[in-house]
């Protein structure tokens, strides 16, 4: 099944804020448009481990989008940051 974005807006996150949490659905994927997002992996345990640091001009978020599952990782604001959201 072929998938199209249909709408794009952008919002802005300050530094420690988390933008989606792991597990939860997903029905947007983002482009950083400035600022830097940590994407984190929670494990069983309580422990969290850092897998990436995103920078201006990269996207996440699509995994669950694309997949049509719940988010595989946290997404927090490592700095005051501003997204483009892509509703897919």
């Amino acid at each position: 099944m072929s998938k199209s974005v249909f709408s794009s807006n952008t919002t802005s996150f300050s530094a420690g804020s988390v933008i989606f949490r792991q597990g939860y659905p997903g029905d947007h994927a983002y482009i950083i448009k400035s600022g830097e997002v940590a994407i984190i992996k929670e494990h069983d345990d309580g422990t969290r481990e850092q897998l990436a640091i995103l920078k201006s001009g990269e996207m996440f978020g699509e995994i669950a989008v694309m997949d049509e599952v719940a988010r595989t990782a946290t997404a927090q604001a490592n700095t005051d940051c501003v997204l483009q959201i892509m509703a897919i």
